[in-house]
């Protein structure tokens, strides 16, 4: 909680509570009470104030991977809460439960950065060379079904890496990459399972996009990637 604290004062859009270290025991966690209300209560509010509260935090798990080296892997709703601004200010996003807060493996975050750079060029092959370097899926899955992984690449890729606003409300192209998931589940001899580390980086990546799904909202994705990677260049 402390750490990110300090890695968010350059950005005023986030509450962070204040430890109490008096009242702070081996199993309880003291804090200071901070005004908010649910985030997902944000569905009823304008377009402009969705996208800009969840770019946000897209932005937020973009830097716990790739410069805080530190992520709080449990998306649940219930962690986050949104604090109305004032004088049509688009208001702040209260950080809750760091429970789950888990420290990033450089190799990890060096995959993931080798992989978006992938997707970032669309590059279909180099984008299943590191995938496979990363673990998130096998060489025998890409050997014996060549078709259907190329499928969800270009799917994935043509869907993210537009420099246009990407609607999370728009869930149309999910059936198909689900349809070929579901071919390739079917067979047993391609099973595998990604390193613990990548599936807690993924559950909160997951939990994100859910979020955003949620809110309908619509947020350059590309251009967050870029900015990050950029930004955060050499970090490693």
């Amino acid at each position: 909680m402390q750490l990110y604290a300090a890695r968010l004062t350059d950005s005023d859009g986030f509450v962070v509570p204040e430890l109490n270290e008096d009242l702070t025991r081996g199993r309880v966690l003291a804090m200071s009470f901070e005004e908010g209300i649910p985030i997902e209560s944000l569905t009823s509010e304008p377009q402009e104030l969705r996208d800009i509260i969840f770019e946000r935090c897209l932005r937020l798990v973009a830097r716990e991977l790739f410069e805080f080296g530190v992520m709080q892997t449990d998306p649940n709703f219930a962690n986050f809460q949104y604090r109305r601004g004032e004088d049509g200010a688009p208001g702040k996003v209260v950080l809750l439960d760091f429970g789950a807060a888990r420290s990033v493996a450089p190799d990890v975050r060096t995959a993931y950065r080798k992989l978006l750079e992938a997707g970032l060029a669309a590059d279909s092959e180099r984008i299943k060379a590191e995938a496979i370097a990363a673990g998130f899926m096998s060489p025998a899955v890409v050997e014996k079904h060549p078709e259907r992984v190329g499928r969800m690449i270009d799917i994935i890729v043509g869907e993210m890496s537009e420099d246009a606003p990407f609607d999370f409300g728009d869930r149309s192209f999910v059936p198909l990459l689900r349809d070929e998931g579901m071919e390739i589940a079917k067979d047993r001899e391609t099973w595998h399972l990604p390193p613990a580390e990548t599936l807690f980086v993924q559950r909160k990546v997951s939990g994100t996009a859910l979020l955003g799904a949620r809110l309908e909202a619509r947020v350059n994705v590309r251009r967050v990637v870029e900015e990050t990677l950029q930004r955060t260049a050499g970090a490693d």
